[in-house]
This record gives structure tokens, sequence and C-alpha cells, in this order.
């Protein structure tokens, strides 16, 4: 969809899909004539065509703030190469959603915690608990499962890949060791309620032929399981491929289903892994982009009030 009543309506002049949980989906937005720290947010069903923007958080590009032709920029030192924004809505517990931004240095250890709130409407600063010999593998995704979201992360001291779960006002709860001792992470995602990890394998040249698709299997212990496994070969035609080459983009929420994109032709395929099958969804025209698994969610909610 082009979500045009969200251009019209609220006057920005392009909006970026972002994330999705569980009926709601979250934008990006800018007007061309605003400055990076207007940048906000919009969530949106776009089930029902309810929204409500989302102020900015207050983050600026650093690349923005170091040098000395800047004259205002904050007392705090706020500032950060890059953020990302994830989602939590869990309509079970609460038709609230809240929104969790980790803001980096590098890409890959977690400087400062914002998060917000639609019930209280306000952003927080809160106190960050990553260490700094953590890298989170951000482009592996994210998975919202029992009420938490979490991530992929590699201790760079021990060389030891686990899951990182945290709740809605950024704080860790929970550590789960991963499946692989130093596995790499291409994707982390929800399927049937469970916990999914998916990992490439390398042969004896450090070239990348393989991928394994874990399960915890109970949430409440580290009881990993080795689901599948499929060859390059099998998805792409390919022995071995680069990391530029593809990029595994989610895991159907009820299916036995993976989806990939393929980038020398921009082809966005399923795998089925009860019959093995490849199958091409479509070619995009551009790439690459945000995809994200989306379940419709048809009652109306008061923390997105806006409508079309």
């Amino acid at each position: 969809a082009s979500y045009s009543f969200l251009l019209e309506q609220l006057g920005v002049d392009t909006i970026c899909l972002m994330r999705s949980c569980n009926g709601l989906l979250l934008f990006g937005h800018r007007r061309d004539s605003d400055s990076y720290d207007s940048l906000g947010y919009i969530v949106c069903n776009p089930a029902t065509e309810q929204w409500v923007t989302v102020p900015s958080s207050g983050w600026k590009p650093f690349s923005l703030w170091d040098s000395d032709e800047s004259e205002d920029s904050d007392s705090d030192g706020e500032s950060s190469n890059c953020r990302f924004t994830y989602l939590i809505f869990d309509p079970a517990v609460s038709a609230h959603f809240q929104l969790v931004e980790l803001w980096s240095d590098d890409c890959v250890s977690v400087e400062e915690v914002h998060t917000y709130s639609s019930e209280t409407g306000l952003w927080c600063k809160n106190p960050s608990e990553w260490s700094s010999d953590e890298a989170v593998s951000f482009f592996a995704g994210s998975a919202f499962v029992s009420g938490m979201l979490h991530f992929s992360v590699t201790n760079f001291d021990a060389h030891q890949e686990k899951i990182v779960a945290v709740d809605g006002e950024g704080k860790r709860c929970r550590i789960i060791a991963g499946p692989e001792k130093s596995g790499d992470a291409a994707i982390i995602g929800q399927s049937k309620g469970r916990l999914h990890y998916v990992s490439r394998r390398a042969d004896s040249t450090s070239k990348m032929t393989e991928l394994c698709i874990w399960v915890l299997q109970e949430y409440n212990t580290e009881d990993w399981v080795l689901k599948h496994r499929v060859t390059f070969l099998q998805l792409f035609g390919r022995m071995s491929c680069r990391d530029q080459d593809y990029n595994v983009v989610a895991i159907h929420p009820d299916c036995n289903l993976i989806f990939f994109l393929q980038y020398w032709d921009l082809q966005l395929k399923s795998y089925n892994m009860d019959s093995k099958e490849v199958c091409t969804l479509r070619i995009l025209r551009v790439g690459p982009q945000h995809i994200f698994p989306y379940v419709p969610y048809f009652a109306e909610s008061t923390a997105v009030a806006g409508k079309h």
C-alpha cells in the first residue's frame, strides 16, 4: 500500500517503514524542511487506518555535531552515529505501545537507551546496561517473544553468541545462550510463538555455504533444537555467497517458511522447510528494503487515535 492517507493528512513528504509488531507498523518521517533533530515517528494500524505521531527523541547524527562549525550542539553532548528503533505492542496485555531506541556510535555497541510510552506520551533516557565488549547484531533483526524484544549479541572477549531480552523500558531482563558458541546470526525471529535463530555456516575456505534454523522449544530453558538445514546451492543455485549477495529478511509467524532477498536480481523469495521448495514471490524495483511480517489487527485502539 502507498499509505497516501498518511502523507496527505500529516503533511509529510516521505515516510519509511521501520518495524512491525502485532498489527501495528512503525514509520519514520521527516519533512524536507525539517532538521535531523525533528525526525519523528508514526505508529499506524493499516487495518483500521488509525495512526498517531510520536515526536523526536532528540537523536542527532554524530557527524553533524562533532565539527567546529556547529554552534548549537547540546550541552549534554548527546549524539551518535546511528539509532535503531523498535516497536512493542501486545494487545493481550495493553492497548498502549512502546518504542525502544538504541543509540550507537559504531552501529555495533549500545551507548544510550531511550524509550517512549504511548500511555505517558513521553520519551525517557534510561541507564544503559550494555557492556562495551558486546556487539549487537542489529542487522539480524529482533524478535518479540513473551513480551520482550530479543537481540543476537556477541561477546568480543569470549566469542560467545547469546540472545539478550529487553523490556519496554530498555532493561535487560534475560540472557539466553545462543545455539552455537560462535554462531553467525543471519536473522532472529518469532514463529508459532517460539524464538527462532537462523545462523550461517562456512566451509573450510570461510565461504558461507549453509543456513541453519534453530528453535527454542521451551522459552524458560535454553533448549535449542536444530529445526532445519539448507545449503546455498538449494537456495540460490550457488555453492557459496557473500553478505552482499543476499539477505534473510523474515520468518513466517505461522508457517515453516523463511524469506530472503537475492540482491543481484532483486528477487524476493521464500523457502519452505517442509517441502524444501524455493518460490519467487516478486521482483522488487529497488533494494535493499525493510521487509517485515505483518498480521492485521482489526480492533480500534485509543493509543492510535487519528483516523482517515
